[in-house]
């Protein structure tokens, strides 16, 4: 069951990081690209964490419960990091109109 805690916590954390480092990049541009960039990769990470999570729960026989649990907690609270540090950022860099 540990184990299925940690691969579930590691691929939200993978996808959270990677959604950080798009929104840094993408706070650097206009508003019209900061929304294609941020929605682009929310959508294809989106895709990529789906099927990430299918291969584990079919292929590593993990237990789906404990995983899916962690993966769904994980989530929502790695969302609203992901949320607020946008918002902070957005706050100290000026996007432009």
């Amino acid at each position: 069951m540990l184990k299925a805690v940690l691969i579930a916590f590691s691929l939200t954390l993978l996808n959270a990081v990677s959604a950080m480092l798009i929104s840094k990049h993408a706070l650097k541009t206009d508003w019209k690209k900061f929304n294609k960039l941020v929605f682009g990769s929310m959508l294809i990470r989106y895709f990529l964490t789906a099927a990430a999570v299918w291969i584990c729960i079919k292929y590593l026989e993990l237990p789906a419960l404990a995983f899916a649990f962690t993966h769904l907690l994980s989530t929502f609270i790695l969302i609203i990091v992901e949320i607020l540090f946008i918002h902070k950022r957005a706050k100290s860099v000026n996007l432009k109109n």
